[in-house]
């Protein structure tokens, strides 16, 4: 018996799931679309945003080659004021 989903931890990397009726290509559409809003704000250079990119780069490094759980951990901490 699996563990119900609410307990599973978000931030582990999971194997890819796919929703039902959806394509093979949806994970990488979603993974190009959070990659695409890393770079963009990576690619601010306003001197103020600094700590907030260098803890984006932190979130990026754990989790290499899953954009989307990188950018997901990242809005989490925003949210949760770490």
């Amino acid at each position: 018996m699996s563990e119900p989903l609410e307990s599973q931890d978000p931030l582990v990397e999971p194997e890819p799931v796919l929703v039902a009726g959806g394509n093979s290509d949806s994970l990488a559409a979603l993974r190009e679309q959070a990659q695409d809003i890393i770079d963009e704000v990576l690619n601010e250079t306003e001197p103020s945003g600094e700590h907030l990119r260098a803890k984006l780069r932190s979130s990026i490094a754990r989790h290499p080659g899953f954009p989307e759980l990188a950018l997901l951990e990242h809005l989490m901490n925003r949210a949760s004021g770490n």
